[in-house]
């Protein structure tokens, strides 16, 4: 993965970490992560976050993550044999919105880019459905337990092929083309509102912003097309999609950096406690 998904920026040094990583070690990080005990990392995927949380806490805790596809996270098998951590870690196939745990169970729960947009219009500012997500988050904390989200502000990278959508393939549009859906745009205010509606207490949010660059035009059109997916399978004539690909390399032309092609990300991350 990390010689696919774009590599953070240092200005003056090497390129570090993917995004996927970097963001994984950035909630870990600004989280009050207990000395031992159990993690609960929803929307593992390949258990990103959860990897960074054990190490944290040099493995004295027990670590779950858990996702509604079971394919996401077979990648993170091999990871907890290579770390020593078979014993240490599990993963289940589950619906974040009915957890099947116990009640006060984990001592953090911790979930990136999991999207709260299906219950609440991050524009407007006001609920559109009921939060049982965090719902349950509270449920299966223990007292004093903390929860920490990390949600998309902005990513310019996405933007820009959006852009690129609207001005050259604007049929996708007038013929009811959704936008890029795996995409869900939140914000700080919205998070803390979330939290605050749930229970918690001792809310605080953050909000970080990094740049990251693809090495060549290649590498960033395959990062496109998984990212932006729902744009490209609206591009149904093969030449027509090879045309784009010209008149978006071309514009791409004008602002390629020495390092490659440079894009920033935006995170906000929230963290709250649950009252005792």
């Amino acid at each position: 993965m990390e010689e696919f998904w774009a590599r953070l920026y240092r200005p003056s040094s090497r390129p570090g970490p993917d995004y996927w990583t970097y963001y994984a070690e950035r909630l870990v990080h600004l989280a009050d992560m207990p000395d031992r005990g159990r993690i609960l990392d929803i929307g593992t995927c390949d258990g990103n976050v959860l990897f960074k949380a054990m190490e944290r806490v040099a493995a004295r805790a027990f670590g779950v993550g858990i996702d509604i596809d079971k394919d996401d996270f077979y990648a993170g098998f091999t990871e907890v044999i290579q770390h020593g951590w078979k014993g240490k870690i599990s993963f289940a196939q589950m619906d974040a919105n009915a957890l099947g745990f116990q009640t006060e169970t984990f001592d953090a729960v911790l979930t990136n880019f999991l999207g709260f947009d299906d219950f609440y219009d991050f524009e407007r500012m006001q609920f559109t459905g009921s939060d049982d997500i965090v719902s349950e988050i509270l449920r299966v904390l223990k007292p004093g337990g903390q929860v920490g989200i990390g949600s998309w502000v902005k990513q310019s990278d996405i933007d820009w092929i959006e852009e690129a959508f609207m001005k050259y393939l604007p049929e996708i549009f007038s013929h009811g083309g959704k936008g890029i859906s795996d995409y869900s745009r939140e914000n700080p205010e919205g998070q803390k509102a979330i939290l605050q509606n749930g229970g918690f207490e001792n809310i605080r949010v953050y909000v970080d912003t990094a740049d990251f660059v693809s090495p060549d035009l290649g590498t960033w059109w395959r990062q496109m097309e998984r990212a932006a997916g729902e744009y490209f399978r609206q591009v149904n004539h093969p030449v027509r999609l090879t045309v784009f690909k010209e008149q978006v390399y071309a514009d791409l032309d004008q602002i390629r950096f020495t390092q490659g092609i440079r894009f920033s990300k935006s995170v906000s991350f929230a963290f709250g406690v649950k009252p005792v």
